[in-house]
């Protein structure tokens, strides 16, 4: 096998790897390092201040160093550090959060399994839905079905879930299909209704169902709306229709709300904000604010029957996390939990992003910008055009995003690029203030941008 030859210099070369950029960009040139944080800012080394206008990857919804949950933390780790919740064992503070999120979560009398990370929420479900399948004399239903553009995790089977990046690291996995991301501004067709748009997808799926032997899909996953896909809401009659495709089929409804729990959609959780009804729910980031690494999965009654009837035949549930139900991590979410409660954040969150839009919609009209999505706390601006004939006219909009991404970054705000959009997403703590700010920016950079595209003269700020 040849030997490649090295891109950059070895002394150049940063020992960490770090992901969603090229490894030759690993070096000590490329790279900023965040020393320090303090509400919705963070600074780097060399002094530079950053608004993290996405709660960094959708995160840290209080912000940085909130000393009550900081307290919370350090008391947990005076009275009990560490624990292993298996073998008739576990901390009060576990126990506590599970109590806690079967009287929140949007699955009805569920019952919960923790995890240290999202990926692992998923992985450790999708384990759950094979031992439920194998206890029910099913084991052939082991086919799971995600969308293109979502993204569900690092691991092999949840990036294999993941819609996207699959080519290059030989994925997916057997037992994983995908179907279309709701994305009516991208994907349809000239004139088309929202409506008629929607009916096309379940018709999508339903087609995909049908192809696949008998009563081998055990469950869809979706996020209420996919921030990885470029924070694309889907339209009001989406999940309707594809719900309705699921329970004739008998298929499990999955809502990942990894990214969209806990307030950020404007309600506790996605699933409220979009009226949905799922089997099953993966929870984490905002489950601790990113204080502590911590996932949960709030498992349906039927799926949970299984697990009790299979574990009697096999003599056990042979599955545990070592760092699953952490009890310091159960100390962090309870205080988080606690907090948006007592101080209202979801309220006040859900009123910021209706300022949010509101500044946002200034810019639809800029030569630039396609599309001003936003829901909750979070929004996008999609650089993909269509004329008056509803046809889209530009190819650049990916190009264009990663343009304005690097140019918002160098101006002090960091937004997420998403194809061929970037989303803003700031910590539940935001104030109206700072969203004039990080809008201000945004219309420097989109100003500049058009400039030098097209050499004109600067345009009036907003």
């Amino acid at each position: 096998m040849a030997t490649l030859e090295p891109i950059i210099n070895e002394d150049e070369r940063l020992p960490l790897i770090l992901g969603f950029q090229k490894i030759a960009d690993n070096t000590n040139q490329a790279t900023r390092f965040v020393e320090y944080g303090k509400g919705i800012y963070v600074y780097d080394t060399d002094g530079r201040e950053y608004i993290e206008a996405t709660s960094s990857f959708y995160v840290a919804s209080l912000g940085y160093n909130n000393e009550e949950l900081i307290a919370a933390i350090t008391a947990q780790y005076h009275e009990l550090p560490f624990f292993v919740s298996a073998l008739n064992r576990t901390s009060k503070s576990s126990l506590d959060l599970a109590e806690r999120l079967v009287a929140i979560a949007p699955v009805k009398d569920a019952h919960i399994l923790f995890g240290s990370t999202g990926s692992e929420a998923i992985d450790f479900l999708l384990k759950m839905l094979r031992f439920g399948a194998v206890a029910r004399d099913e084991p052939q239903r082991q086919t799971v079905i995600g969308r293109h553009g979502s993204y569900h995790g690092g691991t092999l089977a949840s990036a294999s879930l993941t819609g996207g990046h699959h080519e290059e690291f030989g994925l997916p996995i057997e037992g994983f299909r995908h179907v279309s991301q709701p994305d009516y501004h991208g994907g349809r067709q000239p004139g088309q209704s929202t409506s008629e748009y929607s009916a096309g997808l379940a018709d999508e799926l339903r087609r995909l169902i049908e192809r696949e032997p008998e009563n081998t899909i055990a469950a869809f996953f979706a996020e209420p709306i996919s921030f990885s896909a470029g924070f694309k809401v889907p339209p009001h009659e989406y999940f309707p229709a594809i719900s309705k495709v699921l329970k004739e089929f008998a298929i499990d409804f999955v809502a990942d709300e990894v990214v969209t729990g806990f307030g950020r959609t404007g309600s506790l959780f996605g699933c409220d904000t979009m009226n949905l009804q799922p089997d099953h729910v993966t929870m984490a980031k905002g489950i601790t604010a990113g204080y502590f690494p911590l996932s949960a999965i709030a498992i349906g009654n039927e799926l949970y029957r299984d697990l009790e009837v299979g574990s009697e035949r096999f003599g056990t549930l042979a599955h545990a996390g070592t760092y699953a139900a952490h009890p310091v991590g159960a100390a962090a979410a309870l205080k988080m939990i606690e907090i948006i409660e007592r101080d209202n954040l979801v309220e006040h969150a859900r009123r910021m992003g209706e300022y949010l839009s509101k500044r946002l919609q200034g810019f639809q009209g800029h030569p630039l910008v396609g599309e001003i999505r936003s829901l909750g706390l979070a929004a996008s601006i999609d650089f993909l055009r269509r004329d008056v004939h509803d046809v889209p006219v530009n190819t650049d909009a990916d190009e264009l995003s990663l343009t304005v991404y690097t140019a918002m970054l160098e101006l002090g705000v960091v937004v997420r690029p998403a194809g061929r959009s970037v989303v803003i997403a700031p910590p539940l703590i935001v104030r109206a203030a700072e969203i004039d700010e990080i809008c201000l920016r945004m219309g420097r950079v989109l100003d500049n941008v058009w400039q030098k595209l097209n050499h004109k003269p600067s345009a009036a700020k907003r």
